[in-house]
């Protein structure tokens, strides 16, 4: 920190007792004048303890510290996470350009955009019922399991975008230890109509690897051992764990160590949300992340979503009770979807 601004800003604090009511009132456009908007959010920050003179040397210190240089490192892949030494991506999780962001030999955009391109295909199969229990009945309960950032984001997103939920599946999200959490939650739903999402990147998560054996054991007791590749799938990177458990590694949805738990809403721990609203509001609630920033880096032009394209059509509703693989030939069909227009959004139940 530029210690001869730093001691500018004590001077302005310690100088100026001001409240709020004198700020007002020596500034009757104060209010307009310190309020932003952008992607239908507002900023208003005129009820802060600061005036002009105290926000210049703020803008000054940031000019001092290099914080564009330092933005500009985070949206390009630098390693700016110095405690595990890894990049701090997630927001090319919202990116509509699908290609030309290359971090550690990976083209992070392609990764993400194939990744969004199977939660898109299974969330379909489940929503059209084309995905099935082991009794053949349709899904009618989605139940998450993680904690932190693999439970807050998707279970807070969940009841924000209720009303554009598709109201035959009703989703739950479990993260307490505490076995009430869990046996709460299955006295409210059906085994032969529920999904269970066991969401651990490492798969050893002790709060959740705890619940997820607990709802396993509940399940075989109610449909056999048989029934479990049916019943669960996976948002992990631990392809070994996650075939020892029972589930299908077809069935297993990765993301990367470049995503920080508390951000990672976008990436496959949103596979819930998806389900329940579908891909087509997913992808608007993307576009609406993306409006706040750039897309690739301050530097770079926004690549704002102007062309429309089709949404994937929902194959029909089979009763084939396999959980099979998901497609692989849809990524080009998301990347197109991706870049649509993002009209304004309208609560659905299909």
């Amino acid at each position: 920190m530029d210690i001869d601004i730093a001691e500018q800003l004590e001077g302005q604090i310690e100088s100026k007792a001001l409240s709020l009511k004198e700020l007002f009132a020596e500034d009757p456009h104060r209010a307009e004048k310190m309020t932003v908007s952008a992607a239908g959010w507002t900023l208003d920050y005129s009820k802060n303890l600061v005036d002009e003179p105290t926000l210049k040397l703020l803008l000054k210190l940031a000019e001092k510290a290099d914080l564009k240089a330092e933005i500009e490192k985070m949206f390009t892949g630098a390693h700016i996470n110095k405690t595990e030494n890894r990049a701090v991506l997630h927001t090319a999780l919202r990116a509509s350009k699908t290609s030309g962001l290359v971090v550690d030999g990976q083209d992070v955009y392609a990764d993400v955009h194939a990744t969004l391109a199977r939660m898109a295909d299974f969330a379909i199969r489940v929503r059209t019922g084309k995905w099935r229990g082991a009794t053949g009945k349709t899904i009618r309960h989605v139940v998450n399991i993680g904690i932190g950032g693999s439970d807050l984001g998707p279970a807070m997103a969940y009841q924000a975008l209720l009303p554009f939920s598709k109201r035959t599946i009703t989703c739950h999200y479990v993260s307490n230890v505490d076995a009430t959490h869990l046996a709460e939650t299955l006295r409210q739903v059906k085994a032969d109509q529920t999904l269970f999402i066991v969401a651990s990147k490492t798969f050893t998560t002790q709060e959740t690897m705890t619940n997820a054996h607990t709802a396993r054991a509940w399940l075989v007791g109610k449909l056999g051992e048989a029934a479990v590749p049916h019943h669960f799938v996976a948002v992990s990177t631990n392809a070994a764990k996650v075939r020892d458990f029972g589930i299908d590694e077809a069935n297993m949805f990765g993301f990367w160590d470049w995503v920080g738990g508390r951000y990672s809403l976008p990436s496959a721990i949103g596979l819930s949300l998806m389900i329940a609203i579908g891909p087509t509001h997913f992808r608007r609630m993307l576009a609406g992340s993306a409006a706040t920033s750039p897309s690739s880096s301050p530097s770079s032009a926004s690549s704002t979503p102007t062309a429309t394209a089709p949404t994937p059509t929902p194959s029909s509703p089979t009763t084939n009770t396999s959980p099979a693989s998901p497609p692989t030939s849809s990524s080009s069909t998301w990347r197109a979807t991706a870049r649509a227009s993002t009209a304004t959004a309208t609560p659905s139940t299909t």
